[in-house]
């Protein structure tokens, strides 16, 4: 009786506690403020986690969670939705901690529910289990479809790459699209030393390459935040290897920048002065709120 009426009480509130949640999640976490999910496909799955959380409620004993039939539909439909997530560059972490804001909203509205009349404690602590139950099988599911979708989208870049390889002989242009994410950087950096390798530059100068078309990606996963990604453009011709990496983010100012020598040992505001330093022309075109066009080119000498 006691969870019917817990159930009783979150369904007549559970469009206006997902709305509560989802606000917050946007206003206290930087990350959903900068993934560019639409609020209402977010709202719309927190509203299935508390669907979820009140199905179990109307449920006597407490369930098995491995043999739900809500469960695995939840699980079924939340796997499209973290591709998704994934797309929008939005953190595991970040979205745990939404995870984490329902929850604890869910038990500030069930302690406004029984705040006037006497409750048996016993009852608290076996809701208090069942809901941590319930949320942390949600926790897992969801962490395991979000990893396989990330690992399913590097894993097609690593493929594109493969591809790129064999091919870079007998082309003269290679694009690649990769999302505003830390983790594709390398795929990018492999993909540079792949075609400086196979144009035959030493291994100095192919080390050159790694860096400066590193650096340039590092700068626009950083500042270049939008859901479009960033495009890599490689030009290559029988003078030179060019590279443009093109990212629609903020933008900003490039006049000057990189032409004074930094502190080094500082992780932020070196990248440009390492690639005019690495390669033979750096060329920057932005515009604040309008991205940023960088063009790198490395001549190729030939003995």
């Amino acid at each position: 009786m006691f969870f019917e009426r817990v159930a009783d009480y979150l369904d007549e509130n559970k469009e206006r506690l997902a709305h509560e949640v989802n606000e917050r999640t946007f206003r206290e976490i930087k990350g959903y403020q900068d993934s560019g999910m639409p609020k209402d496909e977010s709202e719309q799955s927190i509203l299935r986690l508390i669907n979820f959380i009140i199905s179990n409620m109307r449920k006597q004993e407490e369930p098995f969670l491995q043999d739900d039939e809500f469960l695995k539909d939840l699980i079924s439909f939340e796997e499209g939705i973290a591709s998704k997530r994934v797309h929008y560059r939005l953190d595991l972490v970040d979205l745990l901690h939404g995870i984490r804001i329902c929850r604890n909203k869910i038990w500030d509205y069930l302690r406004r529910c029984f705040t006037d009349e006497y409750v048996d404690p016993m009852h608290f602590f076996k809701l208090e289990r069942r809901i941590n139950t319930l949320v942390v099988y949600f926790c897992i599911a969801i962490s395991e479809m979000y990893l396989s979708s990330r690992d399913r989208l590097i894993e097609s870049q690593n493929s594109a790459l493969l591809k790129w390889e064999e091919v870079v002989k007998s082309t003269s242009r290679l694009d690649l699209k990769i999302p505003c994410r830390e983790e594709f950087a390398a795929i990018v950096r492999a993909q540079a030393e792949a075609i400086a390798r196979r144009l035959n530059y030493d291994e100095e100068k192919v080390s050159d390459i790694i860096m400066a078309v590193g650096e340039a990606c590092d700068n626009a996963i950083e500042h270049g935040v939008s859901e479009k990604g960033i495009d890599i453009f490689y030009t290559i011709s029988k003078d030179a290897l060019t590279v443009e990496v093109i990212d629609y983010g903020k933008g900003f100012n490039p006049e000057g920048k990189g032409d004074e020598h930094p502190d080094l040992f500082s992780e932020r505001g070196r990248g440009i002065f390492i690639m005019k330093n690495l390669v033979d022309v750096v060329d920057i075109k932005s515009m604040p709120g309008e991205g940023t066009h960088l063009t790198i080119s490395v001549n190729r000498i030939f003995k």
